[in-house]
């Protein structure tokens, strides 16, 4: 008796080989429509969350009246201008922290700023020139403690670490 397998035998293996690998191809593909849609859920939820918690008055709002509310305030030419701005910034560092990864991942590096980012030296920083809310601060960190001057209680500038001058 031989072993070997006819040309039908092996036919019918490499179907069921095919159709064993589509369905793991069908299984993966629905496991990233999963996470990309949990992603942008999470991201819905934390942008929505945050716009209540900086305007409160929008809560009460009906869905027509935020939507309109939005509309003539984020969807205007000064809006998009701002927008297009913050998109190009995330652009340059997406590509700044992709170059920076191609260099942790080969042994030659690109370029020297990108050795520095990925060693952690610098971290590439842009400026805007569109304004900021909140004065340019950041909502979720709390103000930098500042040192006081060392003025008196009465804003008089002092000289011997304390009291004013000429008194």
């Amino acid at each position: 008796m031989s072993t070997r397998r006819t040309t039908t035998e092996r036919i019918e293996a490499a179907k069921l080989e095919k159709a064993q690998m589509e369905a793991e191809i069908k299984r993966l593909m629905n496991l990233q429509k999963a996470e990309e849609r949990k992603k942008r859920n999470h991201r819905i939820s934390t942008r929505g969350a945050h716009m209540e918690s900086i305007l409160p008055d929008t809560i009460g709002l009906s869905d027509a009246r935020f939507f309109t509310f939005l509309e003539k305030t984020v969807a205007n030419d000064f809006g998009k201008k701002i927008l297009a701005t913050l998109k190009a910034e995330q652009d340059k560092e997406d590509a700044a922290k992709a170059k920076a990864e191609a260099v942790n991942n080969s042994d030659v590096p690109a370029d020297n700023t990108a050795v520095a980012a990925a060693h952690g030296d610098s971290e590439p920083t842009l400026k805007s020139a569109a304004p900021k809310p909140n004065g340019g601060e950041n909502p979720t960190t709390k103000p930098a403690h500042t040192a006081t001057a060392p003025n008196g209680a009465d804003g008089s500038r002092t000289g011997d670490g304390g009291a004013p001058q000429g008194a």
